[in-house]
């Protein structure tokens, strides 16, 4: 694929960012609008319409459904991971890992920081598919494309103190599986270094990648570039690579795909 078709995707791309971001916004609207539905119904019938969500409060109940959707999950568990935490011990996980269930997490920011996460180098190691970006909207767990739970209001932080809403399958479910997707993609891999550390990523570009990157999407010919840059070929497709190695890509369409999702550009 030639240098302008990647400078030409990427205006496509960058566009896209903009819908991303008012859709976050529509879905907290109607996450919002859930609640509200939810709480001024009858407090014996805590199921919204048509099935669409339910309100699950208080801790143990909480507790016993998410359990209860990762052990019933068949194919894959999707996850929005972001403080506060109250424990890192999911010992479910490691069974459903070891049973052939895919796990994709994805942490926000220094997540891995957190005194309550210094398990997680262990299910990297064991399986799990993990990624990083700086923000997420929500916390989030999708099971199966079947099923989701999210905290009950927009300000909560957390599944349990709040209480929480079940999704069934919906338009709302889909939108939450795009917006998973979406975010994913900006991901970049968290990787276990030889003692089993976490190696976290930096999600900010050096002002010379920046540069790099400018006359890459801009559609200039490599030699081009290489001369702007006052570098040699063999070290413009070195960086390039480099780049590339960083951001958990593998073509020059995913790498200008991840550097316009970042913002790099």
């Amino acid at each position: 694929m030639d240098d302008q078709h990647v400078s030409a995707q990427l205006h496509g791309y960058a566009a896209a960012l903009d819908s991303l971001d008012s859709a976050e916004t529509q879905l907290a609207a109607v996450r919002d609008r859930l609640t509200s539905l939810a709480l001024t119904g009858s407090p014996g019938l805590p199921a919204l319409p048509g099935g669409l969500a339910e309100v699950i409060q208080g801790e143990r109940a909480q507790r016993h459904h998410i359990d209860r959707l990762q052990r019933e999950a068949r194919s894959e568990v999707l996850m929005f991971v972001r403080p506060p935490y109250l424990s890192a011990e999911n010992p479910i996980e490691e069974e459903r890992l070891a049973a052939g269930v895919a796990y994709r997490a994805l942490y926000e920011g220094s997540a891995l920081a957190e005194p309550a996460m210094l398990g997680t180098p262990r299910f990297i190691a064991v399986g799990e598919q993990a990624r990083s970006v700086p923000r997420l909207p929500v916390k989030l767990m999708i099971v199966d494309g079947e099923h989701a739970v999210i905290p009950l209001n927009s300000d909560q932080r957390d599944f349990v103190t709040g209480g929480m809403l079940l999704l069934h399958r919906s338009i709302l479910l889909d939108a939450m599986i795009e917006l998973f997707e979406n975010h994913w993609a900006r991901g970049v891999p968290l990787r276990l270094g030889a003692e089993g550390e976490v190696h976290e990523p930096s999600h900010e570009a050096r002002a010379p990648d920046i540069e790099l990157l400018s006359l890459l999407l801009s559609g200039l010919p490599d030699k081009a570039i290489a001369s702007q840059l006052n570098i040699s070929l063999r070290t413009l497709q070195r960086r390039i690579r480099a780049l590339m190695e960083v951001t958990g890509t593998s073509t020059r369409t995913q790498l200008a795909w991840y550097a316009a999702h970042q913002r790099w550009v």
